[in-house]
């Protein structure tokens, strides 16, 4: 019975065996309750019409023929048999075949149109289907979409910022000593670039060596590397930051380098040492990566540069200790770097000249005391990184802004321009002229060469405002 079950499923055969089983029901109740006729011959409808139309409205075309033509020889059989004296001529009356030939037309025909609905049911269950495995795929393409969607809606906010916060991050090198700059940067770069190990080495003669790493695990790097192999010699000798996309293979390379870039210094003209990168995500090793690493060593060799430069020149002063900024020496030194890094990197660079016109010609003790109110009120009002000196011209101040377009600067001046108003009410009793205020913004643009054609566009745009009632 079992083999039987296997081979009508196999087969498909589960139409013909139900249709032979529903006769034989019927064949049996016939026989058992009903032997007075055999064959339910005198019963209308005949109950061989159940067989035929549910096999007929269930299986379709090949359901209907095979119960209608076995329901018809079944039905021949009995009326063959309930006639005694059987002849040839009986055959050919329509009573001998009318029901039979009506049982095979009608499941015929009825199993035609159910299988016509059949195959229109089938058809739209492709359709279904196919749309549906249309939908999957572009369920998961959209999937896709949506996380690299998310992914470049995250990079394109923290580009916004990422190079800003960078250089607030930077600006705290200028305060620490040589010894605790190196590994700071490493932090940078482990925080902004996500870099899991990174190191620094310094050019000594002709090799190069190691000063400080960050690694995970026991990651070797040799301590001395000499001067022409890998990617460190390549970035000192172009002065730029290199990944191993450019060269053809990674032989030579300690430790596995796929980023170094030179830290620079006298004003970017001598290579000290290389910033290098030997292990960070996959996803995060891009163009990008490259050039904030170039950004990032560049700091570094100006953070040096300025902390050696300290060292060396404590006795000098840069900064004017009553006024608390920084002086006019340094403002060209300083306004020089940041034009350079501004050229070289596409950054934003804003300078700003306020001016107290009746201050040329007053007294010291009145000059100062409006300096000093004046730069306590700028510090409240600047970020960390914009940077205030004292002018060549008594009386007025420059204020350096990275990473600022002159749009934001003007923005500066005019929230500067609200709070010098208190000046006003503080009623100075040098000279009322004292609380006049010129202010002019430049900005640096692309083609500008020269650093000091931004303090020439500032004076020429300088306006005059009073704060005296």
């Amino acid at each position: 019975m079992f083999k039987a079950n296997v081979a009508v499923n196999k087969y498909n055969l589960s139409r013909y065996f139900e249709v032979v089983l529903g006769l034989a029901g019927v064949t049996a109740i016939n026989l058992v309750f009903w032997r007075s006729d055999p064959g339910f011959l005198n019963v209308s409808p005949h109950p061989f019409w159940i067989v035929i139309l549910l096999t007929a409205v269930r299986y379709g075309f090949s359901g209907g023929v095979f119960s209608g033509g076995l329901s018809a020889l079944i039905l021949l059989a009995f009326k063959a048999l309930s006639i005694p004296d059987l002849a040839v001529a009986d055959f050919k009356t329509l009573s001998m075949w009318g029901k039979p030939i009506l049982f095979f037309v009608v499941g015929t025909v009825i199993g035609e149109m159910r299988q016509m609905q059949i195959k229109e049911y089938n058809d739209v269950c492709e359709a279904r289907d196919t749309y549906k495995d249309a939908f999957e795929k572009i369920k998961v393409k959209l999937d896709i979409l949506s996380e690299a969607k998310q992914e470049v809606d995250t990079r394109i906010l923290s580009q916004e910022s990422t190079l800003g916060t960078l250089y607030e991050a930077a600006q705290g090198l200028r305060t620490l000593s040589i010894d605790s700059i190196y590994p700071a940067v490493l932090e940078i770069l482990r925080d902004f670039m996500e870099v899991e190990e990174c190191s620094i080495y310094l050019l000594e003669g002709n090799e190069f060596r190691l000063d400080t790493a960050i690694r995970h695990g026991r990651g070797y790097l040799p301590e001395v590397v000499p001067v022409g192999e890998g990617l460190m010699s390549l970035a000192a000798s172009r002065k730029k930051a290199v990944s191993i996309r450019d060269v053809a293979s990674n032989e030579s390379m300690p430790g596995g380098i796929i980023i170094s870039a030179p830290i620079l210094a006298d004003n970017q003209r001598h290579v000290v040492g290389v910033l290098n990168v030997e292990k960070m995500p996959f996803l995060k090793f891009t163009s990008d990566s490259v050039r904030v690493a170039g950004l990032v060593a560049d700091w570094c060799g100006s953070s040096v540069e300025n902390a050696t430069v300290f060292a060396e020149t404590k006795h000098k002063l840069i900064a004017d200790e009553i006024i608390d900024a920084y002086t006019y020496e340094y403002f060209k030194r300083r306004l020089r770097e940041e034009f350079v890094r501004s050229r070289r990197y596409a950054l934003d660079l804003s300078l700003i000249l306020l001016e107290f016109p009746g201050l040329s010609n007053a007294s010291d003790e009145g000059r100062d005391e409006v300096l000093m109110a004046f730069s306590m009120i700028l510090k409240n009002q600047i970020r960390e990184i914009d940077i205030l000196f004292i002018s060549d011209k008594p009386g007025a101040f420059y204020l350096i802004l990275p990473t600022t377009p002159p749009a934001g600067a003007r923005v500066v001046v005019n929230n500067l321009l609200n709070s010098f108003k208190a000046l006003s009410v503080m009623a100075f009793e040098t000279d009322q002229n004292l609380i006049e205020l010129r202010a002019g913004v430049a900005g640096y643009f692309v083609g500008m060469e020269d650093p000091m054609e931004m303090v020439k566009a500032a004076q020429e745009d300088v306006v005059s405002v009073l704060f005296a009632e």
